[in-house]
């Protein structure tokens, strides 16, 4: 199932975007035109042909950004046709008020980047973003390492879960599962390192399309592909409570629990991991180093580039 926005997650879909939505209007209305002269990175409008978004900066230039309550994740306004990306808690105004400076250079580039992939998914952009193999591996990973870590789960068991892990990042990714995704999995679970038989016993027990499609699912189903009763209580809160300190930065606890259901955000942990020496201490950047081996991490971080130079201006 697409989780098409960050805040239609589960953990988000309390917030009230209307009053900003309303109020970043009024600053494109405003002040945005003359605002997008001073801009150092232009990105382009996203479209995938029928449906096309218009990026929106805030950076604390205008007078009519200090009604707009920060964002912490980009926000869309289908009807309008933008998607906004808040970069006020990453950047200095200089002291004149027209330009301004990039302060926390590692936040900054992070949340650029997820703007990019959660702009890009949002239009339509699955598909390329599903070809990232090694996003995928460390997504299975990092739930079962923790998940038998934390239960005391031995290596049977943590390999179940991590099929699991593996078929539910596959279903964020389409609204409906196909005839063809066993056999799709089953080639990419190769250089997974996953044995055939194994992930066929755990799909057999998820093949319908709508026994996997959220993360509620994915956390009553461990129980169900292991047996193990230590994962009878497992639910959405739980987990969250194990995996909520895996990522140390500005808004940690809310990006690696949105990354439980919003793949763009996940990718761009990965991402993070690999490039910025900020974030070697994260728990996610262990497990993505192990995966990264043998030149995966470069090609990850090479294909994934292109997809976002190919936004940028320039």
């Amino acid at each position: 199932m697409i989780l098409k926005e960050p805040y239609s997650s589960k953990s988000l879909k309390l917030y009230n975007a209307q009053s900003n939505i309303a109020e970043i209007n009024r600053y494109i209305t405003i002040d945005y035109a003359y605002i997008k002269t001073k801009e150092k990175l232009k990105i382009k409008p996203f479209t995938d042909g029928s449906v096309t978004v218009n990026p929106v900066i805030l950076y604390g230039l205008g007078d009519t950004e200090k009604s707009i309550i920060p964002l912490n994740h980009p926000l869309f306004s289908p009807s309008n046709n933008w998607g906004a990306l808040d970069l006020r808690n990453f950047v200095k105004v200089a002291h004149d008020g027209t330009t301004y400076e990039v302060r926390n250079e590692s936040e900054y580039r992070l949340t650029v980047t997820r703007f990019i992939l959660t702009s890009l998914w949002y239009v339509g952009n699955q598909t390329s973003l599903y070809s990232l193999e090694l996003a995928h591996f460390a997504f299975s990973s990092w739930l079962s390492d923790n998940l038998a870590s934390k239960f005391g789960l031995d290596l049977g068991d943590k390999l179940k879960l991590r099929v699991l892990a593996n078929i539910y990042y596959s279903r964020m990714f389409s609204e409906y599962a196909d005839s063809d995704e066993l056999d799709r999995l089953l080639i990419r679970s190769k250089n997974d390192g996953i044995i055939p038989t194994l992930f066929k016993e755990v799909y057999e027990q998820v093949s319908s399309p709508d026994s996997l499609s959220s993360i509620d699912d994915f956390c009553n189903k461990c129980y169900a592909v292991t047996g193990n009763v230590r994962l009878k209580d497992l639910d959405y809160l739980v987990l969250v409570n194990i995996i909520q300190v895996n990522w140390m930065g500005a808004n940690g606890k809310e990006l690696i629990t949105l990354s439980l259901e919003h793949p763009p955000t996940w990718i761009s942990l990965v991402y993070a991991a690999i490039t910025q020496r900020t974030f070697k201490r994260n728990y996610v950047t262990t497990v993505v180093e192990r995966l990264s081996k043998r030149g995966n991490g470069d090609a990850f971080v090479k294909a994934l580039e292109g997809k976002i130079n190919n936004c940028i201006e320039g």
